[in-house]
């Protein structure tokens, strides 16, 4: 506090609230988001897209992704059911899947119908396409993951376990034109859908991983085409991850280093808006042009903790956490905000790391024009 006397007059000037500058704080990384977005999506990743051949990238690495599914379809390891938006459907893995169980339960209802035998995909890989496959090894994986829905004493056409009578007494009747399962069946179809039969197909991607597939004329592998894409998706990522730190810098150059600096008091956008005005504790004036620097880069690290979020609208949210020089360098900004506000909260003048490292303090607008008024008044 800055006490000036005469006459018995006291001026005074006080930091502003911890409210205010908490608001002020949150502004300020909010702003610094949106321009990050802004030039990240409309500059930086544009200009960015000729130069790393990034659109051929992507399109390459869809191609290699669908490579892979008709290397599936292929071996008849998995099937798809055209309609009308079929060609999207069958790159879809969710959607194949469902298409596939969908075949598999209807020979394991009809298990001694020879035309149906096709649809036993794990058959298909485990003892035709896998080297050294046998049925027992078959039946120990149905055993391992689906026990409470086979009956091990009965036999399909296959020599494969048979499905246990209940089950197919539910499950035909979603293969009966205009019949349909009952609620018990649906929610028995969806159970053997998610507790075995999706466990089991990873069984033969694991498998596949391991020993690899081929195509039938043999140009093409699983693990070529997995590597490619892993390539690819790196290439990709490091894109997405240099344009965000590029953009990230610009944003904080722009918001908290440009304009302070040509800014008569050296507050930022949200400090302007908020009337909150960083002065000397000393000398009660708006802090020097070299100060700024100082500013710029404690503002820079309190926003680190948005860096994961700007490339958002490109990739969505969950992608974002693929990314993880992206995200922990966020993670260690939230504790270094945490730690700035606690500080701010706990000092005797409501200063962060900012003021105690350029001297200075935050007020509010009208106060520090208060005390000018009185120093006009009454002398200096």
């Amino acid at each position: 506090m800055e006490e000036i006397k005469k006459e018995k007059k006291i001026i005074e000037i006080y930091p502003t609230k911890l409210s205010r500058r908490v608001l002020c704080f949150f502004s300020d990384i909010f702003l610094n988001l949106i321009l990050s977005v802004i030039i990240f999506e409309l500059v930086v990743f544009q200009i960015s897209r000729p130069i790393t051949k990034f659109d051929s990238k992507v399109n390459q690495n869809e191609t290699y992704q669908k490579n892979i599914y008709d290397l599936l379809y292929e071996h008849e390891i998995l099937y798809f059911d055209k309609d009308e938006d079929g060609s999207l459907s069958k790159y879809n893995l969710s959607n194949a899947l469902e298409d596939t169980y969908y075949h598999f339960v209807n020979f394991l209802v009809d298990d001694d119908n020879e035309e149906l035998v096709k649809y036993e995909i794990f058959y298909k890989y485990f003892v035709e396409i896998k080297e050294n496959g046998s049925v027992n090894e078959l039946n120990k994986l149905y055993d391992n993951y689906a026990s409470n829905y086979f009956n091990k004493d009965q036999l399909t056409i296959l020599g494969t376990y048979s499905l246990k009578e209940e089950y197919k007494d539910e499950f035909k009747h979603n293969y009966i034109e205009d019949d349909e399962m009952s609620i018990k069946g649906y929610e028995d179809y969806n159970n053997f859908l998610n507790n075995s039969f999706l466990n089991l197909y990873n069984e033969i991607f694991n498998d596949i991983k391991e020993n690899d597939l081929y195509s039938l004329n043999g140009n093409l592998s699983y693990s070529f085409l997995r590597g490619e894409i892993n390539k690819l998706d790196n290439e990709i990522n490091n894109n997405y991850i240099v344009c965000s730190y590029v953009s990230f810098l610009l944003s904080n150059i722009i918001l908290f280093f440009i304009y302070p600096l040509f800014n008569p008091k050296r507050n930022t956008i949200s400090e302007r808006v908020l009337k909150l005005e960083r002065i000397n504790k000393h000398t009660m004036e708006y802090i020097k042009r070299s100060m700024v620097t100082n500013i710029f880069l404690l503002k820079m690290i309190d926003s680190l903790c948005l860096l994961f979020l700007i490339p958002v609208l490109r990739v969505g949210f969950s992608y974002i956490f693929a990314l993880p020089i992206l995200y922990l360098p966020s993670l260690i900004g939230i504790l270094i905000a945490l730690i700035n506000l606690i500080i701010t909260g706990f000092s005797k003048l409501n200063t962060s790391l900012k003021e105690i490292t350029t001297d200075s303090i935050v007020v509010n607008e009208d106060s520090l024009n208060n005390y000018y008024e009185e120093i006009s008044t009454y002398g200096k």
